[in-house]
């Protein structure tokens, strides 16, 4: 239907501007058709028309590769856009082939393009990407409320240490373990931390590596006790005035903290499972401890 159309438009485009009887003549009519994708062809024409006379040289009507005419729409074809023409397309091979100024008959072979890519599988409505256990432990982690509790002397803060002697020290309430679980995407992780060491330092320059320590009872020290002694006395009112007191002393006392190192693992059951150590935290407190000395003095004595 197409091409019948297309050359009834070239017959009736020759009877309204017919060539002078001198001229020669001559038309090519050249025609196309090739799949523009599937389910969809497409169809095309052009005519070039030369005329010339005796001793001059001939002119084309429709330039060098003809005028496209364009097609009409069929049911299973489409119109080529006017930037077409009967050439073949860059990288196609065209179905129809010229001889000399004569067309071989219309043809209808077509072409496949290549394929798209096959698009990627649907994941579905409401689908989840894949959970990371690590990344959720992380973040669990962080919401651990870990704390070192306070520091308690024997002596007391209140009634001051005493150089030479050992004050007793230890962490009240003691650290303890934590743990918090969630479940997100059918993955249930769950964090623990553990306080693994506490790093004392007593204000004077002596620092040790110990545990919480444990509350002051006589008779014989257990081997958790955190045990120190001062040598150089440190009192409210020393700093800058008592020349033999440590530059460290504060104005109230010594400055005693404790830091505690909590170790941290995550276990991951469900869609993945895993387990693993996170990153360690740390928490530390502190305290003013004022430590005081006894000093002897020599008197002369009377006697009888």
């Amino acid at each position: 239907m197409t091409v019948l159309v297309l050359l009834a438009a070239v017959v009736l485009a020759l009877l309204i501007d017919p060539a002078p009887a001198s001229a020669s003549n001559s038309v090519g009519i050249y025609t196309y058709s090739q799949e523009a994708s599937n389910g969809t062809a497409q169809a095309g024409a052009s005519v070039t028309v030369t005329s010339g006379t005796p001793g001059h040289a001939g002119t084309s009507a429709g330039g060098e590769g003809g005028t496209p005419l364009g097609g009409s729409s069929v049911p299973g074809e489409s119109s080529p856009s006017s930037s077409e023409s009967s050439q073949a397309t860059p990288g196609r091979e065209s179905p129809c082939v010229s001889a000399g100024q004569s067309m071989v008959s219309p043809c209808y072979g077509v072409t496949r393009e290549t394929p798209p890519a096959p698009p990627r599988a649907p994941t579905g409505r409401g689908a989840r990407p894949p959970v990371n256990p690590a990344a959720i432990a992380e973040t669990v982690a962080s919401r651990l409320a870990l704390t070192a509790g306070g520091i308690v002397a024997s002596p007391s803060a209140r009634m001051a240490g005493l150089t030479g002697a050992a004050s007793w020290f230890w962490l009240s309430p003691p650290p303890a373990g934590r743990s918090l679980s969630v479940s997100l995407a059918g993955e249930s992780v769950t964090v623990s931390a553990a306080p693994s060491t506490v790093q004392w330092s007593f204000g004077d320059g002596a620092q040790l590596a110990g545990g919480p320590g444990v509350p002051y009872r006589p008779g014989a020290v257990p081997s958790a006790a955190i045990l120190h002694a001062y040598k150089t006395r440190c009192l409210p009112g020393d700093q800058g005035h008592d020349p033999y007191v440590l530059s460290s002393c504060g104005a109230n006392g010594y400055q005693v903290a404790a830091s505690v190192v909590w170790s941290i693992f995550y276990q991951a059951s469900g869609p993945v499972s895993s387990s693993g150590a996170l990153p360690s935290r740390a928490t530390s407190t502190s305290t003013v401890y004022p430590v005081s000395e006894a000093r002897a003095f020599l008197t002369s004595g009377g006697g009888r």
